[in-house]
């Protein structure tokens, strides 16, 4: 064994022993990939880690698809993105994921009413988002709670004045996070398969904003912004509803595109959904192996109609509902 190896190094490994779970694994072996000193000596060593991370990332793949059990670990995307909400107990979170979803989450005026996570479909224009309401969170969450906002697109923070500081609130779950080596970011996640950061879409809810004065919450807002996308509602009075909806379509970063066929009216009611920054030839992608293979071009078209058949290139970036036609 190559000498100089750092005490965190030890310590990670001694998670990775003591892991109970295939997530918690990976976890810790990805921190030792990180903190292994970086010469010819630890080369074998890092070849070795790097076989044990892809086995391991190979069988939760597998298990995550087969289903099964009661594990919570694990919950199948379905719609233009997977959203878990997070927060502290009696914040309104569950009577919000109800209202937007129309599924009923146990809601209790006591703490801790939710135990397990509550699957619903959000309805947006003409998509669907998927919400998971998960317990309140705090310092003895389960470990499967982490290991479902490591794999949510989004997960929003939601918060209420009325159970204290929200500033308060948001940096507690900010640093129980970041114990876990998770770290919510505005937008551009790294999607590096080996870092020991798990970097995830974040956003932040304050709900009941019509309890207070909006001058009382103004500077917590300010600071809040800063680190994340941020919206204020009332769940129970219907404040910002609609807004909450489109800002959470916005927090995904996704872009719908529709498609047609020559001479025919596009199809408005099943757009593909791609992350944005993706290309027409993406889009071919997901239709048909075969177009991609075969394109030469793509014709453009906008929904409101400002641009009607503008060729575009394969690489052409596009743009929440462009429509395309294609040609091979």
């Amino acid at each position: 064994m190559p000498a100089n190896l750092p005490p965190q190094y030890f310590e990670a490994e001694k998670r990775f022993r003591e892991a109970k779970t295939i997530e918690d694994k990976i976890q810790a072996l990805k921190e030792m990939l990180a903190i292994l000193p970086k010469h010819k000596g630890t080369d074998k060593m890092k070849a070795d880690l790097r076989r044990k991370l892809s086995q391991l990332m190979e069988e939760a793949e597998k298990r995550s698809k087969k289903g099964g059990g009661r594990s919570w670990d694990y919950i199948e995307k379905e719609g233009a993105g997977q959203v878990v909400i997070i927060g502290p107990p009696n914040t309104g979170k569950s009577s919000f994921f109800s209202l937007l979803t129309g599924v009923q989450s146990f809601v209790a005026d006591y703490p801790f009413s939710t135990i397990y996570p509550v699957v619903g479909m959000m309805p947006f224009e003409n998509i669907q988002i998927q919400l998971i309401d998960l317990p309140p969170f705090w310092e003895n969450s389960d470990s499967w709670m982490y290991n479902l906002i490591r794999n949510s697109d989004l997960t929003l923070i939601f918060l209420s004045p009325d159970q204290g500081s929200i500033l308060e609130e948001y940096v507690k779950i900010k640093e129980m996070l970041q114990n876990r080596k998770i770290k919510l970011v505005s937008e551009n996640p790294s999607k590096d398969p080996y870092s020991p950061i798990k970097e995830v879409r974040g956003m932040i809810l304050i709900n009941k904003i019509d309890l207070l004065d909006p001058s009382e919450l103004k500077e917590d807002v300010s600071i809040l912004k800063d680190d994340l996308k941020l919206c204020l509602i009332s769940a129970e009075k219907g404040i910002n509803m609609e807004e909450a909806k489109r800002e959470i379509f916005n927090a995904l970063e996704v872009v719908r595109v529709y498609t047609k066929k020559p001479g025919y009216p596009p199809d408005l009611q099943h757009p593909y959904i791609l992350e944005k920054g993706a290309k027409v030839l993406d889009v071919a992608e997901l239709i048909h192996k075969d177009i991609a293979k075969n394109l030469k071009y793509a014709k453009l078209y906008t929904r409101d109609g400002s641009v009607k058949g503008i060729p575009v290139e394969k690489n052409y970036q596009v743009k929440d509902e462009d429509i395309l036609e294609f040609h091979t």
